[in-house]
């Protein structure tokens, strides 16, 4: 998601918020985020160790009032193994699907004026450094009661095709708490619009937008409001 995108999720959001940040790398959605509130609540969740440790410091050095747990989010609590590309830390995933990685490198090479051809070389080598290791996983649902949280402000996911999982493991109770959403949804197997009669059913207004980045792959950005 881009600075665009974070800073229109943060035009609504009050200066007390509460925010999730799931699949949160570097922390970058949620410094950006949280940065124009006085007093926001911040739990960002990043399963990769590399890049957690890289959000534990930003953490520490510009929100210090954050929490940054090392898990990854899906339906289910437990263990579950994660890829992790140490060239490209930000499509780590517990949800590996190689050719939907290609056709999405392909396009933003191509968005960004890169020979498409070079992606297959790029991926290739993705897949030859790819790391895979167990990592802990919990779930929207174990994070209201492990913290105590009332109200979420705004929900954001971004984890590479895991994002049915996530939303599926909120709990019917939660759903009523939870006043914004933010999805990155991998358009597989109709998966966009899945996401979108959830939300929906759930109560929330959505729309729909796919960054010029990502014009031609499956990646697009679902965001969901209470009325």
């Amino acid at each position: 998601m881009s600075t665009s995108v974070y800073l229109r999720e943060q035009e609504k959001l009050p200066d007390d918020a509460t925010i999730i940040d799931v699949g949160a790398h570097f922390g970058l959605f949620s410094l950006h985020t949280a940065s124009g509130l006085a007093n926001a609540r911040v739990l960002a969740c990043e399963p990769a160790s590399a890049t957690f440790d890289c959000l534990s410091r930003n953490f520490a050095a510009h929100l210090p009032g954050g929490t940054a747990l090392r898990t990854a989010v899906a339906d289910r609590s437990g263990t579950v193994e994660l890829t992790y590309y140490p060239a490209n830390e930000t499509i780590a995933t517990i949800e590996v699907d190689e050719e939907d990685d290609q056709r999405n490198i392909s396009a933003v090479f191509e968005n960004v004026g890169a020979d498409p051809a070079q992606s297959e070389a790029y991926c290739s080598e993705l897949r030859r450094a790819a790391e895979r290791y167990p990592v802990p996983v919990t779930t929207i649902a174990q994070l209201f009661a492990d913290h105590d949280l009332d109200t979420v402000d705004l929900l954001k996911i971004d984890v590479e095709r895991a994002e049915l999982a996530v939303l599926r493991g909120i709990g019917e109770a939660n759903w009523p708490r939870i006043r914004t959403v933010s999805v990155e949804v991998h358009d597989l197997d109709g998966r966009l619009n899945e996401v979108v009669s959830l939300l929906s059913a759930k109560g929330y207004r959505t729309e729909q937008l796919q960054q010029d980045l990502y014009k031609g792959s499956s990646v697009h950005i679902v965001r969901a409001h209470r009325p």
